[in-house]
């Protein structure tokens, strides 16, 4: 699948591409797409409470919520490992898995 960079307008294929997808799909807000209302992730409704270990762990599960949703279109990458952490007034996700039979990993800045 070929896309478009968001930032730079490159072209870009293959794990960039996806990681663009997956990016997109984790900080989208669940039901805020007329058209596909199940698209997106519930991440996005952690934000703005006070970042305890016990909103980490939410965060965690509702980012492996959202690859095993098929409207994501994410379900090609299978995670193994999912970390979420406090970055600045955000969180960092940091994902290792399978994608391609190939182990990929990447990070999600929300």
């Amino acid at each position: 699948m070929i896309g478009i960079d968001r930032d730079s307008g490159a072209t870009v294929d293959d794990w960039l591409q996806f990681v663009q997808r997956a990016t997109r799909a984790l900080t989208t807000p669940l039901g805020t797409r007329q058209k596909r209302p199940l698209y997106g992730s519930l991440i996005p409704t952690l934000l703005g409470q006070n970042l305890g270990d016990d909103v980490l762990l939410l965060a965690q599960s509702h980012a492996a919520q959202a690859f095993y949703n098929t409207q994501n279109g994410i379900s090609d990458f299978q995670p193994s490992v999912i970390v979420a952490s406090r970055h600045g007034a955000g969180l960092l996700l940091r994902f290792a898995g399978t994608w391609k039979n190939r182990q990929q990993t990447f990070e999600v800045v929300t």
